[in-house]
């Protein structure tokens, strides 16, 4: 897309049936990935369209996710999508600003060095927000989800602006029901429209299966794969053939989880170094840990013809809320609260003292920022515990191989951003769901980074702009209840799942596929430490990390922390050889280690 002059606009390689352009006057507009919107309706609508404001409706307006570009008169206005699987980034080159979807794009194009604080909040397990939109590179900016990013005539000014707010949450359980099955319909049908062959996962669960029943309503025929789980207490694949019996145009693949790489498999090579990544994710990621497993299900997937596969990821951060409602509900609704809170404790076996200090606190957000930078570089006695569980967000802890280093300069950085924090929200609960999608979202577009090819598309309706929209417009105490699971999509596609379905009150995991591929590989792994470039960086201490490699799984010590840190170090080894690649003499930035250097150290 150009400007009036001439010039160039916009560019890029979208795939294929996922661009749409049109004009009219003074106005060009520009739709990028997943959209309902037909080329006719475009461009009426760039007709119409004189004032940026107007745009604001267009993004849950039109089904799908996607990007919209706006030259409107001699400005562009760009934007992703409310969810954060769609983002924007910026930064500039001399005067001129220039903007990506991708921020490794952008800082290649900008020649932006790493940032090595930034890299130190990346070791956080649970990073507290506005620090989830901090990219590891230097003059690179993230446009927060739901925002715009306006760039003046002169490309030399930028200005973000809110395009998206989240709706008032007044629906009763019904209507709400009502709204999101028109959303997940009209999700699936942008996706399903045209002459392309389409997969799904019929993992068992709600999400997936409902996703795949309104795909089989649009498809002739559908390939759905489900992963038979070793572990002899998942009843995923058992609820999964329940569905495929009523859908017979289903073509139901069943396959073992021991044909994909288990995990931690596929990361170090016979050498002892890692192996190569491409794509890489544009930021750090545990997703990493995962993409040879995501690979090959997508190479089985392709193998029956597959150029579009739709998954169920956010279904449980839409289909449930925040527990910082509860905070909230206490204040507006004590009885109910308490009500609840009752049978939670019966559920989960919480103890009172630490939920109700959550419960009882009555801090901002920015209060409750400042006081976790204390508590971060405190050394006298501790704190009095807290569940976490009904707080602005989860306790900023720092891991044991962190440094002194990577202490103090997260310690600066949360004070610094303490200082102008704002919640998404008034209300933790809202706050809390927001976050929420939007972390999903980062994770998820993470994943789609390493697996998407020019012939392949993953897409995950649930984190739709307007799939969000329609769950979050339902009342909380009726979105999520301690009595029911997931009460909203059941009460959505109640007449087309399975009824037996509806009773399900189990859910699978892989706890034991974690167990025994940790067992098989902690060795090759844990030689990452040996030549680590975080240690080069003074940001951890390999010590620690050797010998949690040398103690038996469990779920408490070997995830979270442990996996942030290792998607940390193999993100960081692969960023900085290909920053070294790309530079005239094929030296890294000044202050950061050599990967070529540190791994050579090892062998």
């Amino acid at each position: 897309m150009t400007h009036r002059s001439g010039r160039p606009c916009v560019a890029g390689r979208p795939a294929d049936n996922q661009l749409l352009l049109a004009g009219e006057g003074d106005t060009r507009l520009a739709v990028i990935g997943h959209c309902s919107v037909t080329a006719a309706e475009l461009a009426a609508t760039a007709a119409r369209v004189r004032d940026p404001h107007q745009l604001d409706r267009l993004g849950t307006a039109w089904s799908g996710s996607f990007h919209l570009i706006a030259l409107i008169g001699d400005r562009v206005h760009i934007q992703g999508s409310a969810s954060g699987l769609r983002r924007v980034f910026y930064g500039s080159a001399g005067a001129l600003t220039f903007a990506a979807d991708r921020a490794d794009t952008l800082a290649a194009l900008l020649d932006a060095p790493l940032d090595r604080s930034a890299l130190a909040v990346r070791l956080l397990h649970a990073v507290p927000h506005p620090l989830t939109d901090r990219t590891p590179w230097r003059n690179v900016t993230a446009v927060p989800p739901g925002s715009r990013l306006t760039v003046s005539s002169d490309g030399r000014r930028q200005t973000v602006s809110r395009w998206w707010r989240a709706p008032e949450a007044v629906l009763p359980l019904d209507d709400g029901a009502a709204a999101l099955r028109q959303a997940l319909e009209a999700s699936v049908r942008v996706r399903t429209s045209g002459a392309r062959t389409i997969t799904t996962d019929l993992s068992g669960g709600l999400d997936s299966t409902s996703l795949t029943v309104l795909a089989a309503q649009e498809q002739a025929s559908l390939t759905a794969f489900t992963m038979d789980n070793p572990d002899q207490a998942d009843e995923d694949l058992h609820w999964a053939r329940k569905t495929a019996a009523q859908l017979p145009q289903v073509n139901h693949i069943v396959y073992p989880a021991q044909g994909l790489p288990g995990f931690l498999e596929g990361l170090i090579g016979a050498d002892g170094t890692p192996l190569p990544f491409e794509p890489l994710p544009d930021e750090p990621s545990s997703v990493l840990i995962g993409a040879p497993r995501m690979r090959a299900m997508k190479e089985r997937a392709t193998a029956h013809g597959s150029d579009l596969h739709l998954d169920g990821f956010g279904g449980d951060q839409l289909l449930t809320s925040h527990p910082g409602y509860e905070h909230d509900l206490l204040r507006s609704r004590p009885l109910l609260a308490l009500k609840r809170l009752r049978t939670l404790r019966e559920l989960t076996g919480f103890a009172w003292g630490p939920v109700l200090r959550d419960l009882m606190d009555g801090r901002s957000y920015r209060q409750w920022l400042a006081a976790e930078a204390t508590a971060l570089n405190h050394h006298g006695p501790p704190r009095p515990p807290t569940s976490g569980v009904f707080a602005w967000g989860n306790p900023v802890d720092l891991p044991r191989w962190s440094t002194p280093e990577a202490r103090q300069m997260l310690t600066r950085t949360l004070r610094h951003t303490a200082a102008s924090a704002r919640p998404l929200a008034a209300a933790r609960g809202r706050h809390g769901d927001l976050l929420e999608i939007q972390n999903t979202g980062r994770m998820i577009r993470q994943l789609h980074q390493v697996v998407a090819t020019p012939d392949f598309t993953p897409a995950s309706p649930f984190l739709d702009d307007q799939v969000v929209h329609a769950c979050l417009a339902v009342r909380p105490e009726q979105r999520i209840t301690p009595w029911e699971f997931k009460p909203l999509i059941k009460a959505a596609l109640a007449d087309v799942v399975p009824p037996e379905l509806l009773t399900r009150r189990t859910k699978g995991n892989g706890s034991l596929i974690a167990a025994e591929g940790f067992e098989r590989h902690r060795r090759h792994v844990a030689e990452l430490w040996d030549s680590s470039v975080l240690a080069e960086l003074g940001l951890i201490d390999p010590e620690p990390l050797r010998e949690l490699f040398r103690r038996p799984y469990s779920h408490r010590h070997h995830e979270g922390a442990m996996l942030v840190v290792i998607g940390c170090e193999l993100w960081t080894r692969a960023a900085l050889r290909t920053a070294a690649a790309g530079r005239p003499n094929g030296h890294c930035p000044d202050g950061l280690p050599d990967p070529k250097t540190t791994e050579g150290k090892q062998r």
